[in-house]
């Protein structure tokens, strides 16, 4: 993949979105997982697969990656009578069974005995070091007895029942990620909480206008899209005062109480998103959850984050404009973005809540919090003396002069520009025109501090 592909089709995070689980909070009358175990033959499975009650490619193994020689030696081990390592099912509530561990082996027999690979071509044997009279071979050109061989070989299947605890059966489907691509957390929530919510997820990950802003020309290979969906999801449903650590137990939690949603839930779910990623595209454009950093002594001219998402911003922004009126939030743009770049560079306490132990309870609440009280203080009913400028006074000072008034030095970009009261406003300076002047927004900052 080239690296204008990579950037256009993987998400990159400044943190993980979901932080290590310590612990499982499982009570002890749940601690138990029902497994049952067996040795089918590959003929059985077959015939499951192709009635449709085994699902070897669940859409979180998206990918089938083993080449012809690698599919090739499998068929030869079982030629061999070589034990082959262990299948992993899930049982789930539509009467199905989904392969967790073990689809590249399933996929290579069935391959082999429908005659071609999943991307359609054709499978003939190579590579092989003991049957080399078999190579160049499809199934339908080897003898008869070497075909019943694959097709009566028997495998060991361990199959994880319905009934099994859906936290505890999660972590072990962690631990049992033993692939050379590990599945991730949402790879794994397709798996186990499969049924309308899961789809409404995936719906949702496709809009227009949500993939502009995460920088998406098609969906993300790992599924990270869809998870941002269901994080935002999870707040709209709980809302961040019931948000209670691990993340990743928090985002289950939605997905099992949700997995059968109601129309009407999914409705109310669906207009909500849309809402929130139409005002955000509005809002910030191509600059959507990404941090905006001050300058610094050395370097005074501020920028905006070029790549790395921020999950942090991310989910207060989705969470406080799903139920605003867009009407009242586009009559308010200018001001809401000010507000938003100056807690991102003037407010430690801000600051701190989307970069540092970003899961825990007090991060939590508290830039959800600060980001709702400066919302609702622009768009609120209660109108007082206004603390920022316009973002036309802004153009216009720029337009007519981009030199910082503190520092003397030429601001490059409007957005690190910000209008600084010359009689500071806690002191009784009006937000007017005679009390204006332009600077950096560090130079801004720094004046702050200083005084």
């Amino acid at each position: 993949m080239n690296e204008e592909a990579k950037e256009l089709n993987e998400l990159e995070f400044e943190q993980p979105l979901e932080e290590e689980i310590e612990s499982i909070e499982v009570s002890p009358t749940k601690r138990r997982v029902y497994t049952e175990q067996g040795d089918p033959e590959i003929e059985s499975l077959y015939g499951k697969y192709k009635r449709g009650k085994l699902v070897i490619q669940p859409d979180f193994q998206r990918h089938f990656v083993w080449d012809a020689k690698k599919s090739s030696r499998l068929i030869e081990s079982a030629l061999l009578d070589i034990p082959l390592p262990v299948i992993y099912l899930s049982e789930e509530k539509d009467g199905k069974e989904y392969v967790i561990d073990g689809q590249q082996r399933l996929t290579a027999f069935f391959s082999f005995i429908d005659g071609q690979f999943p991307d359609g071509i054709d499978f003939k044997l190579t590579g092989l070091k003991v049957f080399t009279e078999l190579n160049r071979k499809s199934f339908k050109e080897i003898d008869e007895e070497l075909q019943d061989k694959i097709r009566y070989c028997k495998i060991r299947t361990i199959t994880f029942r319905r009934e099994s605890e859906a936290d505890l059966k999660f972590e072990i489907f962690e631990r049992l990620n033993t692939g050379a691509v590990s599945l991730n957390d949402q790879e794994l929530r397709n798996c186990i909480y499969r049924g309308p919510y899961n789809e409404l997820l995936k719906k949702l990950s496709k809009n227009k206008d949500f993939m502009d802003l995460l920088g998406l020309k098609k969906p993300d290979e790992r599924m990270r899209d869809i998870e941002l969906v269901l994080r935002f999801a999870a707040f709209y449903h709980f809302t961040y005062l019931k948000y209670t650590p691990p993340m990743r137990k928090f985002l289950n939690k939605d997905m099992e109480k949700y997995q059968d949603i109601s129309e009407v839930d999914a409705i109310e779910l669906e207009n909500a998103f849309k809402n929130a990623v139409t005002i955000i595209k509005s809002l910030l454009g191509n600059h959507a959850f990404k941090r905006f950093y001050k300058g610094d002594e050395k370097n005074r001219d501020g920028y905006w984050e070029p790549k790395k998402f921020n999950a942090s911003l991310y989910d207060i922004l989705m969470y406080s404009f799903a139920r605003e009126d867009k009407n009242k939030v586009y009559q308010n743009l200018d001001s809401i973005r000010e507000a938003l770049i100056y807690l991102m560079t003037n407010d430690q306490d801000f600051i701190d809540a989307i970069e540092l132990s970003t899961s825990s309870v007090q991060a939590v609440t508290k830039r959800f919090d600060k980001w709702r009280l400066t919302l609702q203080d622009i768009i609120g009913i209660a109108k007082k003396e206004p603390r920022c400028f316009s973002l036309k006074l802004k153009e216009e000072l720029y337009k007519n002069d981009s030199t910082c008034a503190i520092c003397g030095q030429k601001i490059q970009d409007i957005d690190d520009s910000a209008i600084d009261h010359i009689e500071q406003y806690w002191a009784g300076g009006k937000t007017i025109l005679e009390n204006a002047r332009l600077t950096h927004r560090y130079c801004n900052w720094a004046r702050q501090r200083k005084d």
